[in-house]
């Protein structure tokens, strides 16, 4: 019976030790990276991504999230290959500090008419060839990486209160989450941001840096389905209107800033409405089910 165990045990450590070795040599060898291929292997990553290309068309970009971090893999050419993520601004020392003891990517400060921010990047040369494993380990190691510079940028910069929210910070707080936006000034003079979040297009608005709103239009909805809404959460308003061409429904949420508020609590708020922009939407599709049958 002894014996019998331990053949057992045997046989099971050579499987565990051999099977993953063998699944490593049939990996496919890339000998660079076509961006169709780096398209390919996200896929098979199960990472849902939006992909655009440069001006000249030769550079492709895949954008994600993954655990509340907005990335963009750059494909520059068959051999190179970039991580990034756009984080708020960190002194440059504190940039400098990061980068003399990290050993797989790098920090670098910016600073623009919006404000500073810092970005952190993860470069993978594949001239050599690589594995789709090589790929998926390249992607994990980042995920570790952002939430270790994450934490590390956290702990050093104090969370300034605003007297008044500008629109430069507002775009530079956008931008430090990774969120591509799009600006203009309605007749009354109010400044706009639209952006997507979840696959909702957005828009917020500023007015006279004391208060902001975003907000997110559907389909409309019943006036009882959207008092309903309303009944069942705390933060965000469900509002019937009467649109030029067609009646909708909107998700509205408003910040006060009159007493000061920090970046930290603007960018919770964005994302917070995110989710409930997500939410919204799958109830409006389930109250519009009866209405198709």
């Amino acid at each position: 019976m002894l014996h019998s165990s331990r053949l057992i045990l045997a046989t099971l450590f050579i499987f565990l030790v051999l099977v993953p070795c063998a699944q490593a040599q049939n990996d496919k060898i890339y000998r660079g990276l076509s961006p169709a291929e780096a398209e390919f292997l996200l896929k098979e990553l199960k990472v849902e991504f939006k992909s655009s290309s440069s001006k000249k068309g030769d550079e492709h970009y895949f954008d994600f999230t993954r655990n509340s971090y907005r990335i963009r893999l750059a494909h520059y050419s068959r051999d190179e290959l970039m991580l990034d993520c756009v984080f708020r601004g960190a002194p440059i020392e504190k940039v400098n500090q990061w980068n003399t003891f990290t050993r797989v990517c790098r920090a670098s400060y910016h600073k623009d008419p919006t404000g500073e921010f810092t970005i952190l990047e993860y470069g993978l040369d594949t001239s050599g060839g690589v594995t789709a494993g090589a790929i998926k380990q390249f992607i994990s190691r980042f995920d570790d990486e952002l939430k270790k510079f994450d934490k590390f940028i956290g702990n050093a910069a104090g969370d300034v209160i605003l007297a008044a929210v500008t629109n430069d910070k507002l775009e530079n707080i956008l931008k430090t989450q990774g969120i591509d936006h799009k600006t203009k000034v309605n007749s009354a003079g109010i400044m706009m941001f639209d952006f997507e979040l979840g696959g909702h297009r957005l828009r917020m608005y500023n007015f006279g840096g004391k208060d902001l709103m975003i907000d997110v239009h559907y389909k409309k909805i019943s006036l009882e389905q959207a008092n309903q809404y309303n009944l069942d959460r705390k933060f965000v308003r469900v509002v019937n209107y009467r649109g030029k061409e067609s009646d909708y429904t909107a998700l509205e949420c408003n910040l006060d800033c009159e007493a000061g508020v920090s970046e930290a609590m603007i960018r919770h708020w964005i994302v917070s409405f995110g989710e409930e922009a997500r939410d919204f939407g799958e109830y409006v599709k389930k109250a519009q089910e009866p209405q198709k049958k």
